[in-house]
């Protein structure tokens, strides 16, 4: 566990809505860079695909480090995955985070009309598939799900790191088996070092050091006009009605009602996972989570851009990263 105070180059920013604007999106990865943070992140989007918003990115000059948290498997063939990792690494220059997530029952029964008997084999079949595609193996995978018989041409010079969405811990151990890093979204403290940590590393056993964690943490500054239980209804409350996130939080000792965003708002609020304060006290909140073993934090300020707006949202996370430089 580390016990100094979390550095900008430990925190990351999750772009806090659907890639639509691409001046909005190059100034927020801008933002990134010149704060000299870690990396630029965008979640699945249902307007623009993060692919798509990530390639023009590039071609306007970004330099960020780019990564996905998550993109949801049920849209894409694994090998179209691999691809657009690869190229995206490719592009840029830059390591490349593959964050992949199954997503949600009610998501894939939407996009597919099915949901996997067995969760953990697809997502075991799917990520194999992608990690062993953009690590230049040849791939000839028969499987309960997938039947792949591929390579990706030619060999190139680039880093993709394989990302797994985990909430729980047997899909956490999994993301300990085969993944460059764990991603998780509203999950304690507490939670990652009692439940998480612990099953990357029993995933991980006989590899040469566990996956690292990165946690997408929800922030907001305490300013005139605004009230958390509305900003983190603005920014997730589609993650606060879901029962796998209603579940999370249960196992997190949470008094949450699965399917009633409402309260789970006030919930998140009240014990403090929807983080909201001065920028210093936010800063000093975020170290909890570096001092439980996460190794990198996303900041979202999605709350704030969907009731104040991006310059809004920018000006948080400015006085933010400011508030980290005198801890």
């Amino acid at each position: 566990m580390d016990p100094r105070p979390v550095r900008r180059s430990d925190c990351s920013v999750i772009y806090p809505s659907s890639p639509v604007d691409p001046v909005e999106l190059k100034t927020f990865s801008s933002f990134v860079e010149l704060a000299g943070m870690h990396r630029f992140y965008c979640g699945q989007g249902m307007i623009f695909e993060p692919h798509t918003a990530f390639a023009r990115l590039i071609a306007q000059g970004n330099t960020t480090p780019l990564g996905t948290a998550v993109n949801l498997m049920p849209l894409r063939h694994p090998v179209t995955a691999a691809m657009h990792a690869r190229e995206l690494a490719v592009f840029s220059k830059a390591p490349y985070v593959a964050g992949l997530g199954l997503g949600s029952r009610q998501f894939n029964e939407a996009m597919t009309g099915s949901w996997p008997a067995s969760p953990l084999t697809y997502v075991r079949e799917y990520a194999t598939i992608v990690r062993d595609l953009v690590s230049g193996k040849k791939v000839d995978h028969q499987g309960r799900y997938f039947s792949v018989r591929a390579k990706l041409n030619p060999d190139l010079d680039y880093r993709v790191d394989l990302g797994l969405g985990v909430l729980r811990p047997r899909m956490t151990e999994l993301a300990g088996e085969l993944a460059d890093v764990a991603i998780s979204w509203l999950t304690p403290p507490e939670y990652c070092a009692e439940r998480l940590l612990p099953a990357l590393a029993r995933g991980a056993a006989g590899r040469e050091s566990p996956p690292r964690l990165a946690t997408v943490v929800n922030v907001a500054l305490d300013r005139p006009g605004r009230d958390p239980v509305e900003l983190a209804l603005a920014g997730l409350g589609g993650h606060l009605a879901a029962p796998h996130y209603g579940d999370t939080l249960k196992r997190a000792g949470y008094n949450v009602i699965i399917g009633d965003r409402d309260h789970n708002a006030a919930e998140i609020v009240r014990e403090g996972l929807y983080v909201y304060g001065s920028a210093t006290e936010i800063a000093e909140r975020l170290s909890h989570w570096l001092r439980a073993g996460v190794t990198e934090i996303l900041l979202n300020v999605s709350g704030v851009y969907f009731q104040h707006g991006p310059v809004e949202a920018l000006q948080d996370l400015q006085e933010i990263t400011d508030a980290l430089d005198e801890q």
